[in-house]
């Protein structure tokens, strides 16, 4: 099986650098852009599934990146970005700003940490991981997966035995395309291509 994972194209948020995980932004004029590139690569793959979060970001994103094939999205909740609660819309130095105490608990245990209204690292893996449970169980050749940063990042520690200190060992930018294989059992990263 070929798992592809490919990131959003960029936001107004993104371009702003902002927690924005739980917000329903749109691209931007960038993120349309990346989009369509990323149709080149797709062009000529015959995918079975496509999962989407419940984010307009990466449906818009799939759509691009599909073109005008036709082929049923399936948008799952459970590969949403983290929920930075009210967090979200801030950037970095707003946050230690605003919200020096938490950001002290944050910088200390990013992993279980959970923001005002949020939710932790560690949630949004165990997502993941039970999404990732269903898609291994599938008897498909071509998936896309079209999600967020983080969903991708926890993705690559459920690959490497489900270890969350990996998280910030990956970089993902916008566009990004990712090539998982998943053969006799076992689930690998083959490939990872920045669009």
């Amino acid at each position: 099986m070929n798992i592809y994972l490919l990131r959003h194209g960029q936001t107004e948020e993104n371009r702003k650098g902002s927690y924005y995980g739980n917000m329903d932004i749109s691209l931007n004029a960038k993120g349309i852009s990346q989009g369509i590139k990323a149709r080149d690569f797709f062009n000529d793959i015959k995918l079975d599934r496509v999962y989407v979060s419940n984010k307009r970001r990466t449906l818009e994103m799939a759509k691009l990146a599909l073109g005008l094939e036709k082929i049923e999205v399936i948008q799952d909740d459970r590969i949403n970005e983290t929920n930075f609660g009210d967090f979200e819309g801030r950037t970095y130095d707003e946050i230690l700003k605003l919200y020096p105490k938490e950001s002290m608990c944050w910088k200390e245990n990013w992993k279980e940490f959970v923001p005002p209204n949020g939710e932790s690292y560690i949630k949004l893996c165990e997502r993941v991981k039970s999404f990732m449970g269903d898609i291994k169980r599938l008897e498909n050749e071509n998936i896309l997966i079209c999600a967020h940063s983080g969903v991708i990042r926890a993705i690559y520690c459920y690959i490497m035995d489900q270890n969350i200190d990996l998280f910030w060992k990956f970089g993902c930018k916008n566009g990004d395309i990712s090539i998982i294989k998943y053969e006799y059992g076992n689930l690998y990263i083959d490939a990872i291509i920045h669009n």
